[in-house]
């Protein structure tokens, strides 16, 4: 038998099964891509970046940011962005600071998490839900087996009953199929947003110990 025949015996429930594949392959493949791009090459970025901080180039270093991609030239971008708006350095260091602290966490909630974070919920959903349609699939299968065998006059054929109880179950087993992959890979994508929250945060110190930097070395000039 095929699987295309399984497929087609396995009862109605396994269109929603099908489709529920499909999405999750989808969100799959947009995820890995995302988390790829997510990524970038920070410590070149710091290192490019460093000197135009220190040196007061904030318009060049917002605009490698720009270039640059990953969550962590973001983090950069918009606190140098609000620099570049506030370049008053007659301000204290520690408003200065503050501000880019702020700026930064609200970026990182309401712009990179969310970005991070898109479609997981949908994917955890799917890992969820599909082992549930893969067994009412075979409830139902099951339920039809029995009642085909109580409305029968003769001792049911062994291996026409064994038959029916096995194409009963072909919509747990295609649930469990898309359900397991989607359950792990869900997983993983959930560790690489803590990844990308941390390395983002440590970011983020970095970037506020180079603005001292820069404000001790423009005091002391």
């Amino acid at each position: 038998m095929s699987l295309f025949d399984l497929i087609m015996k396995g009862g109605v429930l396994m269109i929603p099964i099908s489709l529920c594949s499909v999405f999750a392959l989808g969100i799959i493949v947009e995820r890995a891509i995302h988390f790829r791009k997510a990524g970038g090459n920070a410590n070149r970025l710091k290192e490019k970046l460093e000197p135009l901080i220190i040196g007061n180039k904030v318009s060049e270093g917002r605009l490698l940011c720009e270039e640059s991609g990953g969550v962590i030239s973001s983090v950069f971008r918009v606190a140098l962005q609000e620099l570049q708006r506030e370049p008053d350095m007659s301000q204290p260091v520690e408003d200065e600071i503050e501000v880019t602290r702020r700026v930064i966490d609200e970026e990182l909630q309401v712009s990179i998490l969310p970005a991070l974070e898109k479609h997981l919920n949908a994917l955890d959903t799917l890992a969820r839900g599909t082992p549930l349609l893969g067994l009412l699939g075979t409830v139902l299968g099951m339920i039809k087996v029995f009642f085909t065998i109580g409305i029968g006059q003769s001792v049911p054929d062994p291996s026409v009953l064994a038959k029916g109880i096995g194409l009963a179950l072909i919509t747990t087993a295609a649930g469990l199929i898309v359900a397991i992959p989607a359950f792990f890979t869900h997983r993983y994508f959930m560790g690489k947003v803590d990844y990308h929250l941390e390395e983002a945060q440590k970011a983020k110190g970095w970037l506020l110990a180079q603005l001292a930097k820069r404000r001790l070395i423009t005091m002391a000039g």
